[in-house]
């Protein structure tokens, strides 16, 4: 699993490395690399000695150690091993033994941990350099006393000094994909990267151990890393050596900064003395951030706190000691009330149940509705009664565990009355209806528990009813009535946010983009100043960027994109958000890598916190149709059989098309694109039904894509009703289509690659090469082929109809093409013919008179020439 690790990221260093290494009469040649242990100098010198030895060099490679540094000239003992008593002799001998009679731009030595070489050994190295006897690359740890005669070498500007800096999140995502044969879930490599600095050593050793244990797994198609590292004994004892010397004050300073990292200086001195945490800094063991106030400080490496032992006993004590300070400070900042109970759950003081519920609650402010759960849980454990289970139960609800959270409400539904019952009930119909898809559930819900006679509770009702309508499919009646409710909103801001969604999305639907723009602002400063609201922010900005998708409003999403993701956390359900709006922005472009890879973290942390229902299944749903764009047919029908839908209640269709442009993208991808025009046409009519004319545009278009010629007169209506650019360019597509207009085809292709969907732009390309070709246009088609493959190489593995058949010459009908495509896809006659809806001897003539034009003898031969092999 653990393949052999290559050299990621330094590829600038080998260039610095390689010019200084050129011949030269002017000039000693080599460099001296520099940097903290592990950081690869070794690594990196020794791939610049051997591309040196490439050019026909000698080559040698002295290593200083410590064992070696008491004898003189120890570290070339290997070279010369009959030294006589003069020293300078004895140099000289060492020197021949390593130049002989080669010119000296024929002799590459390595110096490894230079900063061990003994006096006479770091001498004879000086010698090597000032009188340009051989070309030398050194390298030595960074803030470790050094010989003079080595020191000199840089300072006197013999050679040049190259500080090696770790590497980025980026290189370690790279590199350790590399690794281990495939791509790693960016969330995992920046958390990599945060554990290990960057540090090349730690990482290796680090990630042999995370592999070994199965907490690093392959999960969706990407490595995921979760659960706490434990340190190889290998790490741990590279680790205690920094710490080793270290007087049990500054291990004091250590252990509280391993419970709490990091603590602000005035909390710290508190409970370690102030001359030891001094002397923490100068030993390189903390790191303090004089550029906050109070200064901030935490352990130099985050791997410390791992070879920092504390009994469990003082570990209770401590976080109960620096709760207690925290308490003493009595901030208003959400985060140190957070900080606080994470810390006394686990202390040696009494638990206090008020804390624990401010803190649930904050937590949630926040957006980390796993702590919030987990705070709300042991509140609930020492006593905290109804209030402790309903922030629970808010929690797990919006981490979309709504299963779970239903049980809890459920329970708490039989145990209480009026007016809390009511409560309670509004909640149940929220979770009903946002991550169940239950809305016969939660109307039925509302109707029976709700008194009509309390005007709050009727109030927050009327809201979950807008939305219900919302969740129904009736756009253009929730958002009206979401609309006027807001006009007079409820105090609870979960209320509002729900209204907020509702007038967003129904508007988006609708095709309306410019109107629900202020509601949504209106929405994210509600999520500012509302403890109970500022965790919906993510799905708002959901629909927000859905109604700008289906418009082809794609500036407008992408810059909406970019914000939310800033807004987003480092805990794993506000990453998987992150992931899933990066693959949204790439989906509007056509961008299938990045949308794949961002789909497969999104689906691969959701399973594995067993959380995200509604996201888990959006991902999915787009991950199967970005795989079907790349014509991966297997996978694509992996994905979407995989696909847990909303199934409770037929009546739930706020989101049935984006199931079924999955779908039909998957059949597309399988050679079906005549089952997968009538999935899309069924949905469009059904959009039309709803008065959904935005997703029906969408849809239109993508039936258009797939060759379907009729849907011409339908867009030129909705062009006119449907704000945005996608509407009007798909009308123009759908008319140069049906009238077989090659330049009307290329205009549709540019206007969709002005607004950015460069995808449905390659697709009207690829028709108009085949109209051109009809035609007899060579040089039409040919230039028509250089739009499709510059469109194509920007999409990155794009494989839809279009440009499969544009490549391939008209061998077959329509019909036999579909029907072939879907033999190479293992099925028997009769499997096609049930997915075709056509009788099994139907299936069986077009196979036959397939053969016929062609002259093949099997099915085996037709697939072989449908794919031109």
């Amino acid at each position: 699993m653990i393949r052999q690790w290559p050299m990621v990221g330094r590829a600038e260093e080998l260039a610095v490395i390689a010019e200084a290494t050129e011949p030269a009469a002017d000039r000693s040649r080599g460099i001296v690399l520099s940097g903290p242990a592990g950081v690869g100098k070794t690594r990196v010198a020794r791939e610049a000695v051997d591309r040196c030895s490439r050019r026909g060099t000698r080559s040698h490679w002295i290593v200083g150690t410590t064992s070696a540094r008491s004898v003189p000239l120890g570290a070339f003992a290997d070279i010369a091993s009959d030294f006589g008593p003069d020293p300078l002799r004895r140099v000289r001998e060492v020197i021949d033994g390593v130049v002989g009679d080669a010119q000296h731009s024929d002799v590459v030595i390595g110096v490894d941990d230079a900063h061990l070489l003994d006096d006479l050994s770091a001498f004879t190295v000086h010698q090597l350099i000032t009188r340009r006897l051989a070309t030398v690359i050194l390298t030595i740890r960074s803030k470790e006393q050094t010989p003079d005669a080595i020191t000199a070498i840089w300072k006197d500007h013999h050679l040049e000094r190259l500080e090696l800096q770790p590497l980025s999140p980026s290189e370690i995502g790279s590199l350790v994909g590399q690794v281990l044969g495939g791509p790693v879930d960016s969330f995992s490599a920046q958390r990599l990267w945060q554990y290990t600095q960057g540090n090349a050593l730690y990482l290796r050793h680090l990630l042999d151990n995370e592999v070994r244990a199965n907490r690093m797994t392959l999960r969706s198609g990407v490595w995921l890393w979760d659960g706490h590292p434990r340190l190889s004994s290998t790490l741990a004892e590279l680790l205690e050596a920094r710490i080793a010397q270290a007087p049990d004050a500054v291990r004091d300073v250590l252990g509280a900064l391993a419970v709490a990292e990091p603590l602000e200086s005035d909390i710290l001195e508190t409970i370690a003395d102030s001359d030891a945490l001094a002397q923490a800094e100068s030993l390189g063991l903390i790191s303090v951030d004089t550029s906050v106030r109070p200064t901030s400080v935490r352990l130099a490496h985050p791997m410390l706190c791992d070879v920092t032992h504390t009994g469990t006993v003082q570990m209770r004590r401590l976080r109960g000691r620096i709760a207690t300070e925290l308490a003493r400070k009595d901030s208003v900042d959400p985060r140190q009330l957070v900080r606080r109970a994470a810390l006394m759950i686990d202390s040696n003081l009494a638990p206090d149940i008020a804390v624990l519920l401010a803190a649930a609650s904050a937590a949630m402010q926040l957006g980390d509705l796993r702590l919030a759960e987990t705070l709300a849980e042991r509140a609930v454990s020492v006593g905290g009664g109804l209030e402790a289970k309903l922030i629970e139960a808010m929690a797990i609800t919006w981490q979309e565990r709504g299963t779970d959270s239903e049980a809890i409400l459920a329970e708490l539904a039989g145990e209480t009355e009026a007016p809390i019952r009511a409560q309670i009930a509004i909640l149940r119909a929220m979770n009903f209806a946002a991550s169940l898809g239950d809305v016969a559930s939660a109307e039925r819900e509302l109707a029976e528990a709700v008194p009509g006679d309390d005007e709050g509770a009727q109030a927050i009702s009327s809201a979950v009813r807008a939305f219900i309508d919302l969740v129904r499919g009736h756009s253009a009646a929730a958002a009206e009535r979401a609309a006027e409710i807001l006009a007079d909103p409820p105090a609870s801001g979960m209320a509002r946010m729900f209204l907020i969604w509702t007038v967003v999305s129904g508007l988006g639907d609708l095709g309306r983009i410019d109107e629900f723009e202020p509601t949504a602002e209106s929405g994210y400063r509600l999520a500012e100043t509302s403890a109970e609201a500022s965790h919906l922010r993510l799905p708002l900005a959901t629909f927000q960027v859905t109604a700008y998708w289906l418009a082809g409003a794609l500036t407008k999403s992408d810059n909406m994109i970019e914000e939310i993701r800033g807004d987003t956390i480092d805990v794993p359900f506000q990453q998987s958000w992150r992931s899933f709006f990066t693959a949204m922005s790439a989906i509007g472009h056509g961008d299938l890598p990045v949308a794949q890879l961002s789909l497969q973290e999104t689906v691969a942390h959701l399973e594995s916190g067993g959380l995200g229902q509604m996201l888990k299944a959006f991902a999915r749903s787009w991950l199967a149709t970005v795989t079907g764009m790349a014509g991966n047919a297997i996978d694509a029908r992996r994905e979407f059989t995989a696909l847990e839908w909303w199934d409770r209640d037929t009546d739930a269709r706020k989101w049935d098309s984006a199931k079924s442009i999955a779908e039909a993208w998957v059949c597309a991808a399988e050679g079906a694109t005549t089952t997968a025009i009538s999935i899309i046409r069924d949905a469009a009519e059904r959009e039309r039904s709803l008065r959904r004319p935005a997703w029906e545009v969408m849809l239109l278009q993508t039936a258009t894509q797939f060759g379907d010629r009729t849907t011409a007169a339908r867009l030129a209506e909705l062009a006119n009703d449907v704000a945005g650019p996608r509407a009007a360019a798909a009308a123009t597509h759908a008319a140069a289509l049906a009238a077989e207009d090659g330049d009307g085809l290329l205009g549709a292709s540019r206007h969709y690659e002005e607004f950015g969907d460069r995808l449905a732009a390659v697709d009207a390309a690829a028709q108009a090469v085949v109209i051109y070709q009809r035609s007899g246009l060579r040089g039409s088609a040919m230039n028509a082929s250089a739009t499709v493959e510059r469109l194509a190489a920007q999409c990155q593995g794009v494989r839809t109809p279009a440009p499969r058949a544009a490549a391939t010459p008209k061998l077959f009908t329509d019909r036999q093409h579909e029907i072939i495509s879907l033999a190479a896809q293992g099925l028997s006659n009769k499997e096609i013919a049930d997915r075709l809806t056509m009788s099994r001897r139907s299936v069986e003539g077009h196979l036959f008179r397939a053969s016929q034009r062609v002259g093949a003898n099997s099915r085996e031969q037709l697939i072989a020439i449908l794919h031109g092999r």
